[in-house]
């Protein structure tokens, strides 16, 4: 059997159904749409469909255009949009909507589904109105967007038809109006409540000074690291979009190469991602644990009591004492637990310190530590202990001394003596100020 398809297909199950039943809108350039690893694009589309996501697309235009010797003005990212770049605009919208359609279409050939047709869904979705005077330029046919049109897609959505939006929005006149790709996609998606607005574009992602990919960033965060290091021109157009489609409500937004193969899928499937993930707060977090925490709880200190690391706990005592545990969650997904049983007013111990086997090594032991620590400190506890059979050096490297048993408070002493697992004994005390007296 084959190891490593066996491994990604359960690491990429609870995302396949979180995200079922999900509206995913994809804001895709053309020069991607353009690219000959389209297709394999389109590919990964329909069998997010497949699999009950319903998908928006929304093209742009401009690669396009620029390819073919159009490019025009530009006013704060906006192209001032006359007449005749508007014919041309038309025309490209509906060269890139065929061709995506054709891609789209031919999907499932050659496969056991080749009977099964995708059903495209376009419309009169956007109402738009003229942008007007920009820094003192008539923008004449830029406009900007008035309404979407969220009730239509979504029973377009409903009937399991993919939507394919282009960046062009029409008046109540009837004129038509250039609009850009990303308030467009940011449009579409705060309007359907999306869960995720998804840019594919030339760049991996938002950069580190090193030139590696950051895989998640608050909102507040990555604009003000993009404020202070500029980014690939795809990102610095993006940021604002993805800013407000999260003030309006989409959950997540992420930004990827569409050029690299696969990508889309090992964003969405996979821990690590591909690109960069946005959220109004950070996508790591150590949070008190609730009630529907426990079959996740469970699920990380099983595999530890097994090999004797921890004591056995059934899902009656955890959830008797759930409001001692917190969680390491990621995107959702929880991949550890800790909790703070206390015996007196100045003494506690951590107990069900567990990480995640596809969590080790990512800090979530740190994280989890870092915040009983605080929380113990917050209530007066001044001695921290840890009992371990296993994991001495962990401890000792995390500041935890060594103590004989009479340093337990005597209801933890007669416990540790009636379960006789022999445990290692670990204290630590709050670090003394150098401003406090000796």
């Amino acid at each position: 059997m084959d190891a490593n398809f066996i491994s990604a297909f359960r690491e990429a199950a609870p995302y396949i159904h979180y995200l079922n039943g999900k509206t995913l809108v994809l804001s895709i350039g053309s020069h991607i749409v353009r690219d000959n690893n389209f297709p394999r694009l389109a590919r990964d589309i329909a069998l997010l469909n497949s699999l009950g996501m319903k998908m928006v697309i929304v093209h742009g235009v401009r690669g396009f255009l620029e390819d073919n010797g159009l490019d025009g003005e530009y006013v704060r990212d906006y192209r001032v949009t006359t007449h005749a770049a508007m014919d041309e605009i038309k025309r490209a919208c509906g060269a890139l909507r065929l061709d995506i359609e054709a891609a789209l279409g031919r999907c499932f050939l050659n496969t056991p589904a080749n009977t099964a047709k995708l059903s495209i869904a376009g419309g009169n979705f956007i109402a738009a109105q003229p942008l007007g005077v920009l820094d003192g330029v008539d923008m004449q046919l830029t406009g900007q967007i008035r309404k979407i049109d969220g009730e239509q897609i979504k029973r377009c959505l409903a009937n399991n038809q993919i939507v394919l939006i282009s960046p062009v929005g029409h008046s109540l006149s009837g004129v038509s109006y250039n609009l850009t790709l990303p308030e467009t996609s940011s449009a579409v998606a705060t309007a359907l409540g999306a869960e995720k607005l998804i840019f594919l574009c030339r760049a991996n992602g938002i950069l580190d000074e090193d030139g590696s990919v950051i895989p998640d960033l608050s909102i507040k965060d990555a604009v003000e690291y993009c404020q202070k290091n500029p980014q690939h021109t795809d990102i610095m157009r993006t940021i604002q979009a993805a800013e407000n489609a999260l003030k309006g409500g989409v959950s997540r937004v992420q930004i990827i190469n569409g050029f690299a193969d696969g990508a889309l899928l090992k964003e969405l499937f996979t821990r690590t991602g591909f690109g960069t993930a946005l959220a109004n707060h950070s996508l790591t977090q150590i949070r008190p644990a609730q009630m529907r925490d426990i079959p996740d709880i469970m699920r990380l200190i099983d595999p530890l009591v097994q090999r004797g690391n921890l004591l056995p706990r059934t899902q009656n005592e955890i959830e008797n004492h759930i409001n001692e545990f917190a969680v390491a969650e990621h995107d959702r997904l929880v991949y550890g637990c800790a909790a703070l049983k206390t015996f007196t007013a100045t003494a506690g111990e951590i107990y069900c310190l567990a990480v995640s086997e596809h969590g080790r090594g990512l800090g979530y032991g740190d994280l989890l530590l870092e915040y009983i620590e605080n929380l113990s400190a917050k209530q007066g506890i001044t001695q921290l202990f840890a009992l371990t059979t296993r994991t001495a050096d962990w401890f000792i490297e995390r500041g935890f001394e060594p103590c004989d048993l009479t340093t337990l408070p005597e209801i933890r002493r007669q416990q540790y003596i009636d379960n006789k697992r022999n445990s290692k004994i670990f204290i630590k005390k709050p670090q003394k100020s150098p401003f406090q007296a000796a």
